[in-house]
């Protein structure tokens, strides 16, 4: 007569697998958010830079000082506002006097991160940017 295999169970299998899950979460979640946070980041600061890029180049084709700072508040205004994107503004502003030479715009971003960590809700992006004045016109 054979005797019936008797099966030992291994009380730690049962919750191991569920184990498993929740410290890999707990590693994988902040990781994953921290990422986000950079492609919020990413995105924003070339944002920015094509924001003064833009400014500065509508600037340059005016005749005048005043008229290329309106030029430039005008063409930051066009950017698309978004719940990421708390402002966007003229920092810095340089026109040379006679109309002759170069223009430079400085632009500040200020992004509101959307998974913040403590102590680094928000991120400041400045851009610079110099551009040729073409659209003067000198008179003698």
């Amino acid at each position: 007569m054979t005797k019936p295999i008797r099966t030992i169970k291994k009380r730690g299998n049962r919750g191991s697998g569920l184990m498993e899950s929740v410290m890999a979460a707990i590693i994988l979640v902040p990781i994953a958010l921290a990422l986000l946070d950079l492609t919020v980041m990413v995105i924003a600061n070339s944002m920015n830079d094509t924001a003064a890029k833009n400014a500065a180049r509508a600037a340059a084709n005016q005749p005048d000082g005043e008229a290329a700072h309106a030029a430039a508040e005008l063409t930051l205004k066009t950017f698309q506002a978004s719940t990421l994107v708390k402002s966007l503004k003229i920092k810095d502003f340089e026109y040379p006097g006679k109309g002759q030479g170069s223009i430079s715009l400085t632009t500040v971003m200020e992004v509101k991160l959307p998974v913040p960590f403590p102590g680094f809700a928000g991120y400041t992006f400045t851009a610079k940017d110099v551009e040729p004045i073409v659209g003067s016109t000198v008179q003698e």
